[in-house]
């Protein structure tokens, strides 16, 4: 039995195929996979073992996949076929188009000999076929969808940092960095913060700052360890879509390297009438301009309180 489904992407071929090598991201990519392992890999192969829903249920099932990274192409046969077929391979190919690209996803299995007992309702050869055409139909249309998704979040992502060298001791830093109730009096573009939980490792909490002549309320949620904090915005401000970073500080001959690292996706409504470069820059600068003024503060108080 074979099937075969395409779609068309305003994106160079080369982004999405990037994405179908990228196994180990597809549980957060496609919607039906639920775990997602890549087993062995070289940059001609990769061993993957996948758990996905089918049809109301759960199938788990091991694939050897061959690339070719000349031609973006994909073939893979399942080594461990999931229940109900007795082969199963197929192909993911990225094709240049006029205004993009398109992938296209072929399968061809055949269903296995004995399948009473193995899934609920499925009794005969002919409700397997079904349920396998169905399984493949929905999976491959939900799929090729998940990657339009995100070539569109790819197209506005965006990574950047800035750094400051401190001369100070990296625990007095760290320790500042991570008192976020204390911003307020640290930081002139914070007003306020409401600390939600703090147990010294993890924190939430919701920081009040000026933009403009306006007030936004932004809330993070921070892992903290002796050296780095990673943190995300669950709901971050109406120009993203998504914000992560960190904070790393690392001694050096000249001080302490103060960096702070971001990711963003940018939220394309909210630049309807800009072009995705300047908008990736002017949200750089502005991050950036507060990393800074974090990272002065920071030198700033502790210099001071040296002073004292």
């Amino acid at each position: 039995m074979k099937t075969k489904h395409s779609i068309d992407m305003a994106c160079p071929p080369e982004l999405a195929f990037r994405i179908g090598l990228d196994v180990s991201r597809w549980p957060e990519i496609f919607p039906p996979c639920l775990c997602a392992k890549v087993l062995e890999e070289t940059d001609t192969r990769q061993k993957i073992a996948l758990t996905a829903r089918a049809n109301n249920g759960v199938f788990s099932w091991e694939s050897v996949r061959s690339i070719d990274r000349q031609h973006r192409l994909i073939s893979f046969a399942q080594s461990k076929p999931s229940p109900l077929v007795r082969s199963m391979h197929g192909m993911w190919s990225f094709e240049k188009t006029a205004t993009g690209c398109r992938v296209t996803l072929t399968h061809d299995f055949e269903i296995a000999e004995d399948v009473s007992g193995v899934v609920e309702g499925v009794n005969t050869h002919e409700e397997a076929a079904r349920f396998m055409m169905k399984t493949v139909e929905t999976n491959s249309m939900k799929e090729l969808a998940a990657i339009g998704a995100r070539v569109e979040r790819e197209k506005w992502r965006h990574e950047f940092q800035e750094a400051l060298v401190i001369k100070q001791p990296p625990g007095l830093i760290m320790r500042l960095l991570g008192d976020a109730a204390s911003w307020p009096w640290l930081l002139e573009h914070c007003d306020g913060v409401d600390m939600l939980y703090n147990d010294g490792s993890f924190q939430e909490f919701v920081m009040v700052v000026r933009v403009g002549e306006r007030e936004e309320r932004i809330r993070s949620i921070r892992v903290l360890s002796k050296d780095r904090i990673e943190y995300f915005q669950p709901e971050p401000p109406p120009a993203l879509r998504e914000h992560r970073g960190r904070w790393t500080v690392v001694e050096s001959p000249e001080g302490v390297e103060v960096v702070s690292w971001h990711e963003v996706v940018l939220n394309p409504l909210y630049w309807a009438d800009k072009d995705i470069d300047a908008a990736k820059r002017q949200v750089e600068a502005a991050i950036n301009r507060n990393s800074l003024g974090t990272m002065k503060a920071i030198q700033g108080k502790l210099a001071a309180t040296t002073r004292a």
